[in-house]
């Protein structure tokens, strides 16, 4: 009986399409120009510490999972394209750009998270600020060390100001811990941060704004996904503010970065108002732009793309 596993020659043909398709870009040209600083990048294995902060829907912690089981798959696993980790290799190609730079930098991220934890009653209360974070990095991490620290909070808990400023998390360092923080936007400031899945509060953008349903059917999962997939890409390209970043302009606080920089994209034809041309699903009508672990299906952010100094994205 003949054997229903793929030869190598199925294999490397395989391969090779994955390859072609995990290049064929979308790109939307802008002034922005995004340049190395000379700064410690993330490369290698990389662990993350992951603590929920509040109450959360079983869907919520699924699409965070899946996400990040989703970065480094390979091979037959990629069989449905545009895949999560053809995502990923665009953030990995900022390692691989530093590498003619500076010397020992391995140009493949492979993250896993090592550690969960929950804080269901939200100990600490309901509103996260600064003061609060060393104790709960702490309570992340275990003492595990050479983590990321990430915080997620439930939808009923505000996150560090996140809803004032012009970014929907927080990330960088407290001591040596790296960390990030990101919130469900649902209730707390959905005009801002829920986008594309609810109408912008931007006046600029509001007449034109084009909403989307969420791939896994919940929206607070999805928009957590798009913000912590953001801030996951420029804590590998930016993790101590001395990586990838243009020093020209800010938004709220901070450089724009690989992420940032692309604010509102998801895929080709996107403009102020309108995500771009994405997929959707016909059976759910969710919409999406990436396949991942275990037919799960995300909208993934646009990022920045040095080769070209303009806005990618996998469609």
């Amino acid at each position: 009986m003949e054997s229903s596993l793929p030869n190598t020659k199925t294999l490397l043909a395989l391969s090779l399409i994955i390859t072609t398709l995990c290049i064929t870009s979308f790109a939307t040209a802008t002034a922005t120009d995004i340049a190395y600083h000379g700064g410690p990048l993330l490369s290698g294995n990389v662990s993350l510490t992951v603590l929920w902060y509040g109450q959360f829907q079983p869907i919520e912690k699924r699409v965070i999972r899946n996400f990040v089981k989703s970065l480094s798959l390979e091979g037959v696993q990629m069989y449905f394209q545009p895949h999560v980790s053809c995502w990923w290799r665009q953030v990995e190609s900022y390692i691989a750009a530093a590498d003619g730079k500076k010397s020992g930098q391995s140009a493949r991220v492979n993250m896993r998270i090592v550690r969960e934890v929950d804080d269901e009653n939200a100990s600490v209360g309901k509103a996260l600020v600064s003061d609060l974070l060393p104790g709960l990095l702490k309570k992340a991490t275990a003492g595990l060390p050479n983590t990321i620290a990430v915080i997620f909070a439930a939808k009923d808990v505000s996150v560090l100001d996140t809803c004032k400023t012009s970014t929907c998390y927080d990330r960088g360092v407290v001591g040596k811990q790296l960390y990030i923080v990101v919130g469900n936007p649902e209730e707390q400031c959905p005009g801002l941060c829920a986008v594309p899945y609810h109408k912008s509060d931007v006046t600029i953008v509001r007449p034109a704004a084009l909403t989307l349903e969420p791939a896994s059917g919940d929206i607070g999962a999805d928009a957590m996904l798009v913000q912590f997939a953001s801030a996951l890409t420029e804590t590998v390209t930016n993790p101590f503010n001395t990586g990838y970043f243009f020093s020209g302009l800010k938004l709220g606080k901070t450089f724009l970065q690989a992420a940032s920089a692309c604010e509102g994209a998801f895929a080709s034809g996107a403009m102020p108002g309108y995500p771009g041309n994405v997929r959707v699903d016909p059976d759910s009508g969710g919409a999406f732009n990436a396949h991942g672990f275990n037919n799960s299906k995300f909208l993934l952010p646009a990022l920045w793309d040095l080769k070209t100094s303009s806005c990618w994205t996998t469609l």
